[in-house]
């Protein structure tokens, strides 16, 4: 349950006509994993939670009602998202209700299976969370010790954006800590890199997953899926699972807000950080931008000035 005050103005939104359609989380029937909720009644509110569950990134759902006013959660990487998008065009600020948490992480069911000593999420069936405690049989484990490791450094936990606020307010941290994976792998050899990076797109089987849970790949037509020209075969073949992987990647330079949602989208467990946060820690240092922090901020990538550095032009 949400706390009154904020169920109460939901409920009035959607009475009054406010919105036309309110997105949250409700319980879901994966284990610790709650599911997205579309809320479009009054009486439909009291379906709506908020609590270490609720992974999932609600951007993601926002731009096929973009013609409607939607109501929707956002932890501070889900705000990211919408920033993002309303940069791109996607989505109009005066066109959302934004319920604004502030997040001290969300559960990586894996992790439990880790601690629990199982091989699947499906096997944690009975699991609960109670407070900050997962409890499952005789076992209780902090939340804290199995948040989702994109959680851990993450910089920024408060929503930039909102229009009703709730949860902890948090002081930002350093960007350093949310790159030193980045560091640690630009530390290897030419060859440990590439061995590091191979081993990892070796568990990808081309699933797709991760580009349907990313608020930013919206393209109509994906380039993985075009035929005229083709760009790759849908195997999971590695030269086509790398270049896949590859391409997507460069597609979110200076648009990634680090929000994890494709990580923790792969049943194979691939970890996209990897690469991602290696290209915002270079947009990062280039031009001193992270995507989805400031809502009037140019993305560079994606902004024409006269005086942009060009010494590389031949």
């Amino acid at each position: 349950m949400l706390p009154d005050e904020i169920r109460a103005t939901i409920g009035e939104w959607l009475a009054t006509g406010e919105v036309d359609l309110f997105i949250g989380w409700e319980p879901g029937t994966v284990p610790l994993t709650a599911t997205p909720a579309f809320v479009r009644r009054p009486d439909e509110v009291d379906r709506l939670i908020w609590d270490a569950t609720c992974e999932h990134n609600l951007a993601r759902f926002v731009r096929p009602y973009r013609d409607k006013t939607v109501g929707i959660m956002v932890k501070g990487c889900d705000a990211r998202a919408l920033i993002g998008l309303m940069q791109e065009g996607q989505l109009k600020r005066e066109r959302l209700r934004i319920v604004g948490i502030g997040c001290d992480g969300v559960i990586d069911p894996r992790r439990v299976c880790e601690r629990a000593g199982v091989e699947s999420v499906e096997e944690l069936d009975g699991a609960q969370l109670e407070g900050d405690v997962v409890v499952f049989g005789d076992l209780r484990i902090p939340v804290a010790e199995v948040l989702f490791a994109g959680c851990e450094t993450c910089h920024q936990r408060d929503p930039q954006v909102y229009d009703l606020r709730m949860g902890p307010e948090h002081d930002e941290t350093s960007l350093a800590d949310r790159y030193a994976h980045v560091e640690a792998m630009a530390a290897l050899s030419e060859d440990e890199r590439w061995e590091r990076f191979t081993s990892e797109i070796a568990k990808c089987n081309l699933c797709y997953a991760c580009r349907n849970a990313c608020p930013f790949c919206y393209c109509n037509v994906c380039f993985a899926e075009q035929t005229n020209p083709q760009w790759l075969t849908p195997t999971a073949h590695d030269p086509d699972v790398s270049f896949f992987q590859i391409i997507r990647t460069f597609h979110l330079a200076g648009r990634c807000v680090a929000c994890g949602a494709c990580t923790r989208a792969c049943p194979q467990g691939v970890d996209l950080r990897l690469m991602l946060d290696k290209l915002c820690a270079d947009v990062a240092e280039l031009y001193d931008y992270v995507a989805g922090e400031d809502p009037e901020a140019k993305p560079p990538l994606t902004t024409y000035r006269q005086d942009d550095y060009n010494d590389f032009v031949l």
